[in-house]
């Protein structure tokens, strides 16, 4: 990834920057009016910080796309496998349904132009993407639950069942998330991936610790193959080598910051112009 060529705090895929059919972007901590841990750019609605600096933190990056706030789709994310089709019914909800709709849901698709579909993280993966062909965008969620149930193929098999989507046409960005020198798991996480057929022999080291091995997971190579198996071209997916707990400069982190974390935001959007 690379910072955009107007916005340093705001970084790009190569893969994405080159289609002008979409707009897409993945914030940093940096431009942002929030204080202490979660200085400054803290997109995190579900966070302990200020709702109102939270809500001018968002306005500042609508400004920057100059688009409006009811623009940016973001789901009450919960660890799980929800996919949310975003259409001209959803939009139509009014602020109550919308919400009770977003609940659950760790990933969105549409086909709707003009909206931003939107993934909060800090630590896991977002991942965009980008149907060439039918012109089809998803957002999703992936921590290790959501990895674990496979939420990359339930949201490819939604775009292929409602848009006709084909594997071999899309475009994937897999964002800044936790590197595995930092994400050591515990053996029940272990035992999820392989009851759920997940190979880890070599997306996982296990390092020793007074003589206990404890295992450290690289989620976002599991999720890169997982790609990969669904029939993503390998030239067809960007994976981000950027360690969220590493750059703390540049990134939120909840297992650095415990539960005080701010939370970057990756969207994705088809280009209403185009």
């Amino acid at each position: 990834m690379k910072p955009h060529p107007q916005y340093s705090n705001l970084l790009l895929f190569d893969l994405f920057g080159r289609e002008d059919k979409i707009v897409h972007f993945t914030t940093t901590r940096a431009g942002g009016v929030s204080n202490g841990p979660f200085s400054s750019f803290n997109m995190g609605n579900f966070s302990d910080d200020d709702p109102l600096k939270i809500r001018e933190n968002r306005l500042i990056l609508a400004r920057m796309f100059y688009t409006e706030l009811e623009n940016f789709i973001t789901p009450h994310q919960t660890h799980g496998t929800g996919v949310l089709t975003v259409d001209k019914a959803f939009l139509a909800l009014d602020n109550a349904a919308a919400t009770e709709a977003l609940y659950g849901m760790d990933a969105t698709i549409t086909q709707e132009k003009g909206i931003f579909l939107c993934a909060t993280t800090a630590d896991c993966l977002p991942i965009i993407i980008f149907d060439k062909k039918n012109e089809v965008i998803a957002a999703i969620h992936a921590g290790w639950r959501g990895t674990v149930g496979r939420i990359v193929e339930k949201t490819i098999a939604e775009m292929q069942r409602q848009f006709g989507s084909s594997p071999g046409d899309l475009l994937a960005g897999i964002g800044p998330a936790i590197c595995p020198d930092h994400y050591e798991v515990g053996d029940e996480v272990e035992d999820q991936f392989q009851k759920n057929g997940f190979d880890l022999s070599d997306v996982a080291v296990s390092y020793r610790d007074n003589s206990i091995s404890r295992l450290h997971l690289d989620l976002s190579e599991i999720n890169r193959r997982e790609l990969l198996r669904l029939g993503v071209p390998l030239g067809a997916i960007e994976k981000c080598n950027l360690c969220t707990f590493d750059k703390q400069e540049l990134f939120f982190s909840a297992r650095r910051q415990s539960v005080h974390s701010g939370r970057m935001l990756t969207g994705i959007m088809l280009n209403r112009y185009k």
